[in-house]
């Protein structure tokens, strides 16, 4: 998992350019942005220092060597970098998204829960809200846990262990209080594609909530939306056998090729 924000700038016959121009601070922050976006990061790192020779207070500058920094491993002094940045602009989202992902990873998550409730809710991301409705878990609050997990949009994010291992956690406390089943659901969905989560959540339902109906639907809506799985038809028929519905184990048991 890694928040990063990079602001993207367009070179433009840069070759036909002076050594004079070539030397300018303009020149070497724009050199660095299309560096960085060939994957160039030690290369791109050089012409933002070397901008900050000429000019230590430009911004853009600082912001992303500070990025840079942290993403080469280095998240004291990026942090450092990215925390002048603030100083000077405190409403810098690129910067705040940044300073809050390197205080997670870093554990510290109550300065990266402070970084996140300064982000406007519109420009908040599915990760953001990862980090928030694990920050919240850590906390125990539950409810507020699940609801940030609720605003998550994008699947791949729900495969994450950092979301799933916390969510299935959450959900073991809260399943019989105040668990709306919208929540239960959404999730649910979001997962639809996933075999390993579909065969996590199957099972903890059925051995540890004890919910068979639960652990049925999670199946069955993996079995809509893919091909049919041997794995998947087995686990199911057998819990049909440990329900008493025969029936059913057999019918899906000839589903199996």
């Amino acid at each position: 998992m890694w928040i990063y924000l990079f602001l993207m700038l367009s070179l433009v016959g840069c070759n036909n350019l002076d050594r004079s121009e070539k030397s300018n601070e303009k020149y070497l922050v724009l050199k660095g942005a299309n560096l960085y976006s060939s994957g160039k990061k030690s290369e791109a790192l050089k012409m933002y220092s070397n901008a900050l020779k000429l000019n230590p207070q430009n911004l853009v500058a600082l912001r992303e060597k500070g990025i840079i920094l942290a993403q080469l491993g280095d998240l004291k002094l990026g942090q450092e970098n990215l925390e002048k940045v603030l100083k000077a602009n405190p409403n810098d989202t690129i910067v705040l998204k940044n300073l809050a992902y390197i205080s997670f990873k870093k554990k510290d998550y109550s300065k990266s829960f402070n970084y996140l409730e300064k982000i406007p809710t519109d420009l908040k991301s599915n990760q953001d809200y990862l980090m928030l409705g694990y920050i919240f878990y850590l906390k125990k609050d539950y409810v507020k846990s699940l609801k940030k997990y609720s605003l998550i949009t994008n699947n791949i994010i729900y495969s994450d262990s950092i979301f799933f291992d916390s969510y299935l956690k959450v959900l073991e406390d809260q399943y019989n209080k105040t668990i709306q089943i919208q929540i239960l659901l959404l999730v649910e969905d979001k997962i639809v594609y996933s075999k390993t989560n579909t065969l996590i959540l199957f099972e903890y339902y059925k051995n540890n909530l004890k919910e068979y109906k639960l652990a049925e639907r999670v199946m069955k809506n993996y079995l809509t939306y893919n091909n049919l799985n041997n794995e998947i038809l087995k686990k199911l028929s057998k819990l049909y056998d440990e329900i008493g519905e025969k029936e059913e184990s057999l019918k899906t048991l000839n589903l199996i090729s």
